[in-house]
């Protein structure tokens, strides 16, 4: 057979395999055109095949079986061409006379330049689209590569903090150990200098209850005359060993002169421009100090800079509502116990006028209040610098704090409400406010070391007895007040036995939730400063337990049998409790008092407990005035 008779057979079956594939039957025609294109009558033999001249249609291979190619082309190499002067590689797709293409036996139509045109394009479209499909599946293998990527990277995250928790954890658990062994074995030093620092705040006459107020000489330290302020204990010692050493010390004047003149000054830290209570309120208690005592009243700006020793002044009243930040309130409080070297001394009273509601931001309506600038938590990490400087001070002299808590200063005709903590809502008149201040600076022991609020109008006729009764709400602090029994006050002594018979009871039952022990009430009546003609009572005092402070982990409890010890020591410490006071006051009412007692100023409080107790002391005083009314 032909070599085309045998490219034709070629043709032919390439077109047969490729009749339903988009790609491969287009291509094979376009081959076959341009093949066709070229003249197959006029070309000679190819360089590297001489042996294709269908021009001489004998389908005869044998012209060239008298060449020898390789010898020939060994000879020759690249120095001239073996087949000079031949044009059967001349022609070319443009230089054709003949454009068409025809397949034999299968394609009879031509193809014009159109046609090969549309061809093309199809050709070109549908490597477009290959293209196309490659680039997205490359798209899609690298979304699928970042998204294991940060798979992994995640997992390494958590690994890596796992392994820092752990870590973390060992160290703590090493340092709780160094430190559980530190305080085991300086305890008996650490007990000892505790009792010291106890005997010694037992004799300068400080005391939880009534903070740098005491007993000198087995009367309560109070105010002798109306021109000046109740001072601190240490006050009242010097100013009775003046008065020891009067008739024979011709300067005993001019002492006591000075000591009223320290007890008798204060200093205010307002900012009357821009604090609306600052405003109306600093002025009405200046004058009102005024006309009760000789008083020397300083009032400095918040911004200025805070004197030494609060310049001498025995009270020192902080307006919270005219600071921006707490480490401003710090930073004066620091100022104010520095004392300044020379006559000078620091105060021993510190007093924060602020606002009710700062421990109730979780309630409305004062969580709306705080919610924007968040002013009520500030005023309260404000309240709370200021007990905490008294609580943790160390130095003398003897420093008290007391927290007075308003509503929004303007006119009210609603009661006026007195309570310990921060209880109560409603707006506060200015000159209500004034007065409690003015009784909290000078007048009432029971204000010192205690937080109140104050609201509604005064009565028209206030007298100590009044405020007396008032402020004697915040000794303990007094939880809840029985009055109006409607029994007669020879009742007296049988109350108090049934009480008392009813505590021992309710210790001995074991429904309470914390234990306690039961004790009588030791404290007197005290007419001039509570207005209680007669007084009795019994006390439920909560008892130590495994829980807070003396709770015992197991790994604690594996190192005590280690050593031998069943069980450790409680520690020793106030754990609260209940007073019940029954009381005749002045005005010959019989009433019923519960305090908290047997506290300090970490004691954790059992509201369980106190709740508890208070219900069945009201349960049992109805029984009581029931078959006795």
């Amino acid at each position: 057979r032909t070599k085309f008779n045998f490219v034709e057979e070629i043709v032919l079956s390439s077109i047969e395999i490729f009749r339903d594939d988009e790609i491969g039957l287009p291509v094979i025609v376009l081959a076959w055109s341009i093949i066709n294109c070229c003249s197959f009558s006029t070309w000679a033999p190819i360089r590297e095949h001489p042996s294709r001249l269908w021009s001489s249609g004998k389908g005869d291979s044998s012209w060239d079986d008298d060449v020898d190619y390789e010898k020939v082309w060994n000879e020759n190499g690249d120095k001239e061409d073996i087949m000079p002067n031949t044009d059967w590689d001349a022609p070319s797709l443009s230089s054709s006379d003949d454009t068409s293409l025809k397949i034999p036996g299968v394609v009879s139509d031509l193809l014009d330049s159109e046609t090969a045109a549309e061809l093309k394009e199809e050709a070109r479209d549908i490597i477009n689209d290959k293209i196309q499909e490659g680039l997205d599946q490359i798209k899609k293998l690298r979304k699928e590569l970042n998204t294991d990527i940060d798979a992994k990277k995640q997992a390494m995250e958590r690994s890596s903090q796992a392994r820092a928790e752990r870590e973390s954890k060992a160290l703590m658990e090493k340092i709780d150990a160094l430190t559980d062994s530190f305080l085991e074995e300086s305890r008996a030093s650490r007990e000892s200098t505790k009792r010291i620092a106890e005997a010694d705040a037992a004799m300068e006459g400080k005391g939880v209850d009534l903070g740098s107020w005491g007993v000198l000489g087995d009367a309560v330290v109070t105010m002798e005359s109306a021109g000046g302020l109740l001072g601190s204990m240490d006050s009242a010692k010097k100013k009775q060993e003046q008065q020891k050493n009067q008739e024979n010390s011709d300067t005993t004047e001019s002492a006591d002169a000075d000591i009223s003149t320290r007890q008798n000054r204060i200093l205010i830290v307002a900012d009357q421009s821009s604090d609306p209570t600052a405003n109306i309120l600093v002025p009405k208690v200046s004058n009102l100090l005024s006309e009760m005592m000789a008083v020397d009243i300083e009032v400095i700006k918040p911004t200025q800079l805070m004197p030494l020793g609060g310049n001498n002044a025995a009270c020192v009243v902080f307006f919270l509502s005219s600071f921006s930040s707490n480490p401003k309130t710090d930073r004066i409080l620091q100022r104010t116990l520095l004392p300044d070297g020379s006559i000078g001394r620091p105060p021993t009273q510190l007093i924060g006028i602020s606002t009710i509601g700062t421990e109730r931001t979780n309630k409305m309506p004062y969580s709306m209040q705080n919610l924007l600038g968040r002013k009520l938590d500030a005023r309260r990490d404000m309240e709370e610098s200021i007990i905490n400087t008294v609580i943790n001070r160390q130095d003398e002299p003897s420093l008290d704090y007391t927290i007075l808590k308003f509503g929004e200063l303007k006119e009210s005709s609603d009661s006026f409400f007195f309570m310990p903590f921060d209880v109560l809502d409603g707006t506060t008149p200015a000159e209500t406010a004034a007065q409690v201040l003015i009784q909290a600076m000078a007048f009432q022991p029971a204000a010192r070391n205690a937080t109140l609020c104050a609201t509604g109008k005064l009565p028209e006729l206030v007298d100590d007895l009044f405020w007396d009764d008032n402020f004697l709400r915040l000794k303990g602090p007094e939880l809840a007040r029985y009055e109006n029994l409607g029994i007669p006050n020879e009742l007296f002594g049988q109350l108090t036995e049934y009480l008392k018979e009813w505590g021992e009871v309710l210790v001995e039952s074991g429904k309470l939730t914390t234990p306690a022990r039961f004790e009588p009430s030791l404290l007197g009546p005290n007419a001039a400063l509570e207005g209680v003609a007669q007084r009795d009572g019994l006390k439920l005092v909560f008892e130590a337990t495994r829980t807070g402070a003396n709770y015992v982990s197991k790994e604690e409890e594996r190192k005590l049998e280690k050593r031998g010890v069943k069980a450790a020591p409680l520690r020793a410490k106030p754990e609260g409790g209940i007073e019940v006071l029954v009381e005749i006051t002045t005005q010959d009412q019989l009433r019923v008092r519960a305090t908290r007692t047997n506290m300090a100023p970490k004691t954790i409080i059992k509201e369980l407990s106190e709740q508890s107790i208070l219900r069945r002391l009201k349960e049992s005083l109805e029984i009581f005035v029931q078959k006795n009314s």
